[in-house]
């Protein structure tokens, strides 16, 4: 078994010898070090970088500008909305739970008359079966031929022949 290094590596870039151009930027890597250094002078997001992450980032940053008032006030509106969405996805849940507990109750009801009324429905067929076997057993005792006793009772030859 192969343990996992568990070393950390740490890579430290200094931005301020970070001097290309967004254009020259050929790898993920420059493209977050260029948005890094420049994302305090853009006022707006290069075309290059118009992916989530940096859009992200853009709008992170966008939020710190807020003058502290600005901000305060766009946190706690951020807290309310938070909270409200968490209260619908909790009643979601609840309501989702409920319904399928009283979905399994209603099913489980269901079947259980279903299955009942197939029970007294085997049982007749079962008795009316059992009641023909003792009929055919009395007849054959009688000395009655099989093609009469057939006849009579509807059961087989073979099932007449096992009793």
């Amino acid at each position: 078994m192969k343990v996992p290094d568990e070393t950390i590596f740490c890579i430290f870039v200094e931005l301020n010898r970070f001097d290309k151009e967004l254009e020259e930027c050929g790898t993920l890597l420059e493209q977050w070090c260029f948005a890094l250094k420049h994302i305090s002078t853009l006022d707006r997001l290069p075309e290059e970088l118009r992916t989530e992450a940096f859009e992200r980032l853009f709008q992170a940053c966008e939020i710190s500008r807020f003058e502290p008032e600005v901000k305060l006030k766009y946190e706690k509106e951020m807290i309310t909305e938070r909270d409200y969405y968490n209260m619908l996805n909790t009643a979601k849940a609840d309501g989702l739970a409920e319904g399928e507990a009283k979905g399994r109750e209603e099913g489980l009801a269901e079947g259980e008359a279903k299955g009942e009324a197939k029970g007294r429905e085997e049982g007749r067929v079962e008795g009316r079966e059992e009641g023909l076997a003792m009929a055919a057993k009395e007849l054959k005792k009688l000395g009655l031929p099989t093609d009469i006793i057939i006849k009579s009772t509807g059961l087989s030859e073979a099932q007449i022949a096992k009793l």
